[in-house]
Protein backbone atom coordinates (compact mmCIF):
# COMPACT_ATOMS: atom_id res chain seq x y z
CA UNK A 1 0.00 0.00 0.00
CA UNK A 2 1.41 3.25 -1.05
CA UNK A 3 2.14 6.16 1.57
CA UNK A 4 -0.67 8.78 0.17
CA UNK A 5 -3.28 5.83 0.69
CA UNK A 6 -2.46 4.72 3.58
CA UNK A 7 -2.71 8.61 5.05
CA UNK A 8 -6.31 9.06 3.15
CA UNK A 9 -7.22 5.42 5.22
CA UNK A 10 -5.79 6.52 8.10
CA UNK A 11 -7.67 10.25 7.87
CA UNK A 12 -11.16 8.19 6.93
CA UNK A 13 -10.89 5.87 10.42
CA UNK A 14 -10.33 9.43 12.27
CA UNK A 15 -12.94 10.82 10.65
CA UNK A 16 -15.34 8.02 11.61
CA UNK A 17 -14.03 7.93 14.86
CA UNK A 18 -14.95 11.38 15.45
CA UNK A 19 -18.43 11.24 14.20
CA UNK A 20 -18.80 7.89 16.13
CA UNK A 21 -17.87 9.92 19.27
CA UNK A 22 -19.63 13.52 18.31
CA UNK A 23 -23.36 11.63 17.80
CA UNK A 24 -23.37 8.02 19.29
CA UNK A 25 -24.76 7.56 22.95
CA UNK A 26 -22.30 5.10 24.46
CA UNK A 27 -19.94 5.33 27.19
CA UNK A 28 -17.03 2.87 29.01
CA UNK A 29 -15.87 5.27 31.74
CA UNK A 30 -16.10 6.03 35.43
CA UNK A 31 -17.36 9.23 36.78
CA UNK A 32 -17.29 11.10 40.00
CA UNK A 33 -20.25 13.33 40.60
CA UNK A 34 -21.54 15.42 43.30
CA UNK A 35 -24.66 17.71 43.64
CA UNK A 36 -25.18 20.11 46.02
CA UNK A 37 -28.07 22.63 46.04
CA UNK A 38 -29.83 25.54 48.29
CA UNK A 39 -33.21 25.25 48.10
CA UNK A 40 -35.83 27.70 49.85
CA UNK A 41 -39.01 26.82 50.56
CA UNK A 42 -42.33 29.42 51.47
CA UNK A 43 -45.28 28.50 53.02
CA UNK A 44 -48.41 29.93 54.10
CA UNK A 45 -50.75 27.59 55.75
CA UNK A 46 -51.30 24.25 57.14
CA UNK A 47 -51.52 22.16 54.27
CA UNK A 48 -50.85 22.29 50.46
CA UNK A 49 -52.86 24.24 48.50
CA UNK A 50 -55.63 22.67 46.18
CA UNK A 51 -53.59 22.66 43.40
CA UNK A 52 -50.82 20.12 44.36
CA UNK A 53 -53.86 17.87 45.75
CA UNK A 54 -52.27 14.17 44.87
CA UNK A 55 -52.17 13.60 41.20
CA UNK A 56 -51.54 17.34 40.11
CA UNK A 57 -50.08 17.64 37.18
CA UNK A 58 -46.74 19.67 37.40
CA UNK A 59 -45.70 21.68 34.65
CA UNK A 60 -42.05 22.52 33.89
CA UNK A 61 -39.50 24.50 32.11
CA UNK A 62 -35.87 23.96 31.35
CA UNK A 63 -33.88 26.93 29.36
CA UNK A 64 -30.27 27.17 28.98
CA UNK A 65 -27.85 25.71 26.50
CA UNK A 66 -29.55 23.99 24.06
CA UNK A 67 -28.28 20.25 24.20
CA UNK A 68 -28.40 19.74 28.04
CA UNK A 69 -31.62 21.52 28.63
CA UNK A 70 -33.23 19.34 26.09
CA UNK A 71 -31.32 16.33 28.44
CA UNK A 72 -32.85 17.10 31.11
CA UNK A 73 -36.08 17.80 30.06
CA UNK A 74 -35.74 14.11 29.16
CA UNK A 75 -34.29 13.33 32.17
CA UNK A 76 -36.34 15.58 34.39
CA UNK A 77 -39.93 14.15 33.02
CA UNK A 78 -38.64 10.77 34.16
CA UNK A 79 -38.37 10.99 37.66
CA UNK A 80 -40.59 13.70 38.02
CA UNK A 81 -43.59 11.28 37.06
CA UNK A 82 -42.42 8.92 39.76
CA UNK A 83 -42.80 11.49 42.32
CA UNK A 84 -45.77 9.77 44.45
CA UNK A 85 -48.02 12.82 44.19
CA UNK A 86 -47.59 14.14 40.82
CA UNK A 87 -50.48 12.48 38.62
CA UNK A 88 -48.85 13.84 35.16
CA UNK A 89 -45.48 15.91 34.04
CA UNK A 90 -45.88 18.19 31.43
CA UNK A 91 -42.66 20.21 29.72
CA UNK A 92 -43.88 23.39 28.28
CA UNK A 93 -41.53 27.20 27.70
CA UNK A 94 -41.38 29.00 30.00
CA UNK A 95 -43.39 31.62 28.00
CA UNK A 96 -46.73 29.05 28.56
CA UNK A 97 -47.20 30.20 32.08
CA UNK A 98 -50.51 28.70 33.39
CA UNK A 99 -51.25 30.57 36.24
CA UNK A 100 -53.82 27.90 37.87
CA UNK A 101 -51.03 24.97 37.98
CA UNK A 102 -47.86 24.09 39.70
CA UNK A 103 -44.91 25.31 37.61
CA UNK A 104 -41.70 24.42 37.90
CA UNK A 105 -38.59 26.39 35.89
CA UNK A 106 -35.07 25.74 35.62
CA UNK A 107 -32.21 27.90 34.00
CA UNK A 108 -29.01 26.05 33.08
CA UNK A 109 -25.74 27.64 33.17
CA UNK A 110 -23.15 25.38 32.31
CA UNK A 111 -19.20 25.57 32.18
CA UNK A 112 -17.69 22.05 30.93
CA UNK A 113 -14.99 20.74 28.95
CA UNK A 114 -15.80 17.51 26.90
CA UNK A 115 -13.27 14.78 24.89
CA UNK A 116 -13.33 11.46 23.74
CA UNK A 117 -11.42 10.58 26.99
CA UNK A 118 -12.15 13.18 29.73
CA UNK A 119 -15.21 15.88 30.75
CA UNK A 120 -15.33 18.03 33.50
CA UNK A 121 -18.28 19.97 34.10
CA UNK A 122 -19.87 22.43 36.36
CA UNK A 123 -23.65 22.74 35.90
CA UNK A 124 -25.63 25.63 37.88
CA UNK A 125 -29.65 25.61 37.90
CA UNK A 126 -31.58 27.86 39.68
CA UNK A 127 -35.01 26.58 40.37
CA UNK A 128 -38.18 28.38 40.72
CA UNK A 129 -41.53 26.79 41.62
CA UNK A 130 -44.74 28.37 42.25
CA UNK A 131 -47.69 26.01 43.13
CA UNK A 132 -49.99 28.70 41.35
CA UNK A 133 -47.98 28.93 37.67
CA UNK A 134 -46.96 32.75 39.14
CA UNK A 135 -43.17 32.63 38.33
CA UNK A 136 -41.19 36.05 38.77
CA UNK A 137 -39.03 35.07 36.06
CA UNK A 138 -36.33 35.74 35.96
CA UNK A 139 -35.93 35.78 39.60
CA UNK A 140 -36.00 39.26 40.31
CA UNK A 141 -38.96 40.27 42.94
CA UNK A 142 -39.69 38.90 46.21
CA UNK A 143 -41.88 36.38 46.77
CA UNK A 144 -45.63 37.71 48.35
CA UNK A 145 -48.59 35.76 49.19
CA UNK A 146 -52.26 36.77 49.42
CA UNK A 147 -53.78 34.01 50.04
CA UNK A 148 -53.45 30.74 52.43
CA UNK A 149 -52.40 27.68 51.49
CA UNK A 150 -49.91 28.60 49.10
CA UNK A 151 -46.42 27.30 48.38
CA UNK A 152 -42.83 28.52 46.61
CA UNK A 153 -39.50 27.67 46.36
CA UNK A 154 -36.47 28.97 45.13
CA UNK A 155 -32.89 27.61 44.71
CA UNK A 156 -29.63 26.43 43.21
CA UNK A 157 -28.08 23.19 42.46
CA UNK A 158 -24.53 22.36 41.28
CA UNK A 159 -23.48 19.50 39.59
CA UNK A 160 -19.92 19.01 39.60
CA UNK A 161 -18.30 16.25 37.54
CA UNK A 162 -14.94 14.70 36.58
CA UNK A 163 -15.17 11.34 33.88
CA UNK A 164 -12.07 9.58 32.64
CA UNK A 165 -12.36 7.11 29.74
CA UNK A 166 -14.40 6.54 26.80
CA UNK A 167 -17.59 8.50 26.35
CA UNK A 168 -19.74 10.05 23.46
CA UNK A 169 -20.58 13.91 23.68
CA UNK A 170 -23.77 12.95 24.14
CA UNK A 171 -23.41 9.85 26.49
CA UNK A 172 -22.17 12.94 28.60
CA UNK A 173 -24.52 15.08 28.29
CA UNK A 174 -26.79 12.55 29.29
CA UNK A 175 -25.01 12.05 32.31
CA UNK A 176 -24.87 15.37 33.77
CA UNK A 177 -28.40 15.57 32.91
CA UNK A 178 -29.70 12.36 34.54
CA UNK A 179 -27.45 13.22 37.83
CA UNK A 180 -29.08 16.85 37.74
CA UNK A 181 -32.49 15.44 37.10
CA UNK A 182 -32.28 12.84 40.28
CA UNK A 183 -31.12 15.50 42.22
CA UNK A 184 -33.93 17.75 41.62
CA UNK A 185 -36.68 15.38 41.89
CA UNK A 186 -35.61 14.15 45.60
CA UNK A 187 -35.27 18.10 46.73
CA UNK A 188 -38.97 18.40 45.00
CA UNK A 189 -40.13 15.67 47.39
CA UNK A 190 -38.53 16.00 50.28
CA UNK A 191 -38.24 19.55 50.82
CA UNK A 192 -41.47 21.33 48.34
CA UNK A 193 -44.33 18.46 47.58
CA UNK A 194 -44.12 16.76 51.07
CA UNK A 195 -47.32 17.50 53.17
CA UNK A 196 -46.33 20.04 55.80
Amino acid sequence: MSRGRLLIVVAGILVAFALIINFLNFHAARSTTETNHSLSVYRVGERLPDSMAPGFTLSFAVSGEEQLASALTDALQAELEQLPNVGAVTAVSTFEQNQAAPLLLVDLNTDRLWTPFYGRATVQAQLFYAYDGDAPWPLDEAVVFEVSPALKADGQFTTVDTTWGLISKPAYTDHLAQALAQQIAAAMQDQVLAAP
